[in-house]
């Protein structure tokens, strides 16, 4: 099958604007999505050029939403019915209700928005509770967290970078939860007053950072919280023989 990369390459519609290590990364995160019929939302419109390649890449898509703060976006007529364009803020009222008609849930939720830490952390808020289980919700640009022209900066406790690395502790809760009232880490971000629950936390499966770009997955049925069984396989352990007591164990916890 054709790659997203090799879609870029050969595109004459409308600019579409991406880093190839986001194209790279995409071919193969994206890759089992790719033949289903699913619901993509894309906040950043701009000339509209991404949409219609990720209405290429996924043939088999329902709806490909985009979203953009400029009016002018509104005036964007794509061949492909499946392609929408909501114009506003996608964290206002209106906005939020336009997309969410469009598509009550998605699968694919890219925030390629304004790139300041506060609307990034909104968006999250408002919108990862929509992702289906199994979907993935990506952020990109994230180099727009150190600056301070976007609500950034390296040792900003509020930054976009610190409430995704803190995401990264709540996928590892059960450890440290007894010793640290799990809301407060994210006074920070929020403040000491905050009245964001951390219970929206526990569907993150897990989360992975990239030069600029961050993918968080959603929990699906399959994937149990935890460790799960501890698995010890052979019958050698001549540099730690305690092993062979604790397969044993561990053997007969589960018989």
């Amino acid at each position: 099958m054709t790659t997203l990369r090799e879609l870029y390459l050969t595109h004459v519609g409308k600019i579409a604007d991406k880093w190839t290590l986001f194209l790279d990364v995409y071919e193969r995160i994206f890759a089992r999505f790719r033949d289903k019929p699913l619901a993509l939302v894309e906040v950043g419109v701009a000339n509209g050029g991404s949409l219609e390649l990720w209405a290429r890449y996924f043939a088999a898509a329902t709806v490909v939403i985009g979203c953009d703060v400029d009016p002018k976006c509104g005036s964007l007529r794509f061949e492909d019915r499946r392609i929408g364009v909501v114009v506003g803020a996608v964290n206002s009222a209106p906005a939020y209700k336009e997309i969410t008609d469009k598509a009550p849930t998605f699968d694919l939720f890219i925030d390629d928005g304004s790139h300041t830490s506060r609307d990034i952390v909104l968006s999250f808020l408002n919108y990862f509770p929509r992702l289906k289980p199994g979907g993935l919700y990506v952020i990109e640009d994230l180099h727009c967290s150190y600056l301070a022209g976007f609500g950034g900066g390296i040792d900003r406790p509020d930054s976009s970078m610190a409430f995704l690395k803190t995401l990264a502790d709540f996928v590892n809760r059960p450890y440290w939860e007894r010793d640290k009232p799990p809301a407060t880490l994210l006074a920070p971000v929020f403040g000491a007053n905050h009245a964001v629950d951390p219970a929206l936390f526990s569907s993150i499966f897990a989360i992975a950072f990239y030069d600029s770009l961050c993918v968080i997955e959603k929990r699906s049925a399959e994937d149990q919280p935890g460790l799960g069984d501890r698995v010890m396989v052979g019958n050698e352990a001549s540099v730690f023989p305690k092993a062979l007591a604790l397969q044993a164990e561990e053997n007969a916890r589960k018989a």
